[in-house]
């Protein structure tokens, strides 16, 4: 009797043991960072202007129940396609909105500065979740506002980045806290499909992602055919490279993948 006491014992500790291990390692388990939530027309989002930027606030910022909720911002890269796709679900990812019309490191660490002035000013700006979505010449810049806003000790959460005829290369150090889903249709310009492989190519390189694994799945669910390479780290989908059969220099399709937001949506330092 003595022993099935102290087994059953052993067998507690290692299921509490366990549980808690799994919590302090997997902070998705515990991190609620998209709640299901609804809205009224009075919780519509609120323009705000800040050092002479203007930008947007959530659905619901002002919410009594939402007093001490902090919010994603999505930074709307050159060229601003993104902004017109993310009406689509600002309900369901509630989030600041900015039109960064800006393209250089320069202007990196000034989207820093600006976030860091936001948040000491009272807008309630999650750190940990800001995004970017770039095409074109946005996607080009894409790499640039990174590496400026690392310079001010801050990371994307994730990037979403359609074309763009330069800038390869993030850097391990940015690679390993941001996730990045890079989109090139193939009858592109060759100068911006070999930009675009180049970036996986490096992607692959990175030290962060030596052990990362690799999977590719092939669709045709935005009416092109595409295939996706995948780096996942610890489960997480790091990098993500999608190609297009017979796309040119365009960003409407690969916003036609409804799984696209909700991707850039579930990344957080916390996490990634």
């Amino acid at each position: 009797m003595k022993t099935n006491i102290t087994f059953t014992l052993i067998g507690i500790l290692s299921i509490l043991t366990i549980s808690c291990k799994k919590d302090s390692t997997n902070p998705e388990n515990t991190i609620d960072l998209n709640p299901t939530e609804t809205f009224a027309e009075s919780d519509a989002p609120e323009n705000f202007t800040h050092e002479n930027l203007n930008f947007t606030g959530p659905w619901g910022y002002n919410k009594s129940a939402n007093s001490t909720r902090n919010y994603p911002i999505v930074v709307v890269g050159k060229w601003g396609e993104g902004a017109n796709y993310y009406k689509n679900v600002e309900q369901d990812y509630p989030a600041f909105v900015i039109d960064y019309q800006k393209t250089s490191s320069g202007d990196g660490q000034a989207l820093g500065q600006w976030i860091q002035s936001a948040v000491s000013e009272g807008y309630r700006i999650d750190p940990n979740r800001i995004y970017l979505t770039g095409f074109s010449w946005g996607g080009s810049s894409s790499y640039p506002l990174a590496q400026g806003l690392h310079q001010e000790g801050m990371y994307f959460a994730a990037i979403i980045r359609v074309a763009g005829q330069s800038q390869s290369d993030l850097g391990n150090d940015i690679a390993t806290k941001t996730a990045v889903w890079y989109h090139i249709g193939l009858n592109d310009e060759p100068v911006r499909v070999q930009v675009a492989r180049d970036a996986m190519d490096n992607m692959r390189n990175y030290d962060c992602n030596k052990t990362a694994i690799e999977t590719s799945v092939s669709d045709n669910i935005t009416g092109y055919d595409r295939t996706t390479i995948t780096l996942s780290r610890q489960e997480r989908e790091m990098f993500k490279y999608s190609e297009y059969t017979g796309m040119g220099h365009s960003a409407g399709a690969c916003y036609k993948d409804e799984a696209l937001l909700p991707w850039m949506f579930k990344h957080s330092l916390l996490l990634n």
